[in-house]
Formats: C-alpha cells, sequence, structure tokens
C-alpha cells in the first residue's frame, strides 16, 4: 500500500505540473502596444561660431523624441545634416554631429523633423521596469522629514485616491511664479508653496515615491497638432504607476490623466548614470566655442 501511495502521489504531482505548464502556454500575452494617432514635429537649432577665426570642427548634441514609451513611438527621424545616434536603457536618444568648416561669425542651421505615433490610452510596456522609479534622487528627496509628513497625511487606501489627494494638494497649495531658472527640487517647492512646472514635477515625484508610488519625469513639449517646437513650449510633466499603469499627470497645467497624445516626450530624467547631462534637463550641448540655439 506505501508503495502504491507513492506511486499514486507522483501521478498526481505529474498532473498537476502538467496542469499548470499547459495553462501557462495558454495565458495570454500582454496586448500589442497601440499608438492609433500620427504626429509629426518639427524643431531647428542654429549653431554660430560667436569669434572673428574660424572653427575647422565641432560637434554638438540633440536630443530627439523618445524612441517608445507608454503613450509615445518615434517612427522616423529625417535630419537636414549626418548624424550618430546614441541611445540609453530609458529610451533616451541623442542625435550628434559634425561642425566643419564653420567661417568667422558664421552660422548654420540644423533641422530635425520626427514622425511620431501617438496613444491617448496608456500602453504595457513590460521593459519599464517600475521599481527603478521608486529611489531617492538629488531632487525628489523622498526621505526628508517634511516630505514623509506630507505624504503619509496624503496617503488613501487605494493608489488611485492617493495619487488624486497628491494631485489636489500640489495644485490647491502650490503657487506659480512662472518660470523658475534654477530647478530647486521637491524640498524646497514644499517648504516656499511656489514652484514652475519643473518643481511641481518633483514635488509631486517625491510625494507619491513616499507611499510606494513610482513615478517617471518627464521632460518635452506639448503639441495638439503637427507643429514646429519652439523653445517656449519646453515642459515637465509625470508619469505615474497606478492600479498597473503608467498614468499621465501634469499638476502645473491641471492635467490629470488624460491628454497624453498631446504630449512629445523627449527624455526620461534620471539621476542614473545614463547619457551625459540627462539629469540638467538640457535639450542640447556643445562646446564653449560655438553658440548653439533653438530656434
Amino acid at each position: 500500500m506505501r508503495r502504491g501511495g507513492i506511486t499514486v502521489a507522483l501521478l498526481l504531482a505529474a498532473i498537476a505540473a502538467v496542469a499548470l505548464y499547459q495553462l501557462g502556454m495558454n495565458k495570454e500575452p500582454p496586448p500589442a502596444a497601440v499608438y492609433p494617432i500620427d504626429k509629426t514635429v518639427k524643431y531647428s537649432l542654429t549653431v554660430k561660431n560667436p569669434s572673428n577665426k574660424p572653427v575647422p570642427q565641432a560637434a554638438f548634441w540633440l536630443y530627439a523624441p523618445l524612441s517608445q514609451g507608454v503613450y509615445q513611438r518615434a517612427n522616423g527621424i529625417a535630419s537636414s545634416h549626418p548624424y550618430r545616434m546614441e541611445m540609453d536603457a530609458l529610451g533616451n536618444r541623442r542625435l550628434h554631429f559634425e561642425v566643419e568648416n564653420l567661417p568667422p561669425f558664421g552660422k548654420k542651421i540644423y533641422t530635425v523633423t520626427a514622425n511620431l505615433k501617438l496613444s491617448r490610452s496608456p500602453n504595457e510596456i513590460p521593459a519599464i521596469d517600475r521599481k527603478a522609479f521608486l529611489s531617492e534622487e538629488s531632487l525628489i528627496e523622498v526621505s526628508a522629514t517634511e516630505i514623509k509628513r506630507l505624504a503619509q497625511r496624503l496617503a488613501a487606501d487605494s493608489e488611485g485616491k492617493t495619487v488624486e489627494n497628491i494631485y489636489r494638494w500640489v495644485t490647491a497649495n502650490i503657487a506659480k511664479p512662472g518660470y523658475v531658472e534654477r530647478d530647486r527640487g521637491a524640498l524646497q517647492t514644499l517648504v516656499s508653496h511656489s514652484g514652475d512646472c519643473t518643481d511641481t514635477m518633483y514635488l509631486f515625484a517625491a510625494l507619491s515615491r513616499a507611499n510606494g508610488i513610482p513615478t517617471r519625469n518627464m521632460a518635452g513639449f506639448t503639441a495638439k497638432e503637427n507643429v514646429v517646437l519652439k523653445p517656449r513650449d519646453y515642459h515637465n510633466w509625470l508619469e505615474v504607476f497606478v492600479d498597473g499603469r503608467w498614468r499621465l499627470v501634469d499638476p502645473d497645467r491641471r492635467i490629470f490623466m488624460e491628454q497624453a497624445s498631446d504630449y512629445i516626450a523627449m527624455t526620461v530624467l534620471s539621476d542614473a548614470p545614463t547619457l551625459e547631462s540627462q539629469a540638467s534637463q538640457r535639450l542640447f550641448g556643445g562646446p564653449e566655442n560655438i553658440e548653439i540655439t533653438m530656434n
């Protein structure tokens, strides 16, 4: 009987294993990402030699729209000049240009055209590790006493309600002074009760992360239609991981989980050592012997 019992037990275990395997094989795969909205954006830089001596050779870089995200996929990039592409693990991309034979006080214009696919609804992107967007960063002081105290006050029974509480508090209590040149970070924004889109982004991120809710800090532009991007349109917002999805939130412009297809993401901001100067919010950069401006 003992041998028979062992045999039966092994048989049952084998059947259970097969059933679990078949269940795993029959499991529905994640839905394919869908971006039904077409949009084309253009932007350009003027590279100038400010001196009375020729610049035989120089190089500069310029960010391109995010390759693929929750609400955006870049289908193609066209440029007026040849470039070399560089991309990091977050999907951030930079175009590297070589400038040759720039005469004294001369200038050249570099134009980029990006064909994008956008979505109003969040896509599931398995490559995004939400745990990577929970930690403290230089401008997201999650462990600061004031941040933790307020985060605890705003915590609710669900992630969705907690995020809504944070949104309501930030939009009701942080005054908008206009553009602030220096990034002040979450703690100073909270203490001063004042901040621009960058400051409210960092404060919202700190309060969310302090409640265990991941955030991705985004930099880019807003554009309802095909458009030429201008420097005045540069903007910051967040993607918040709530109820199993990344949702767009823009406390500065009072946008809460809607109008996502109006946003053109250029970079995911992070302290992580990926692309040089990523956390500095610079759209472009180059050597000191040339002047670069966005047109």
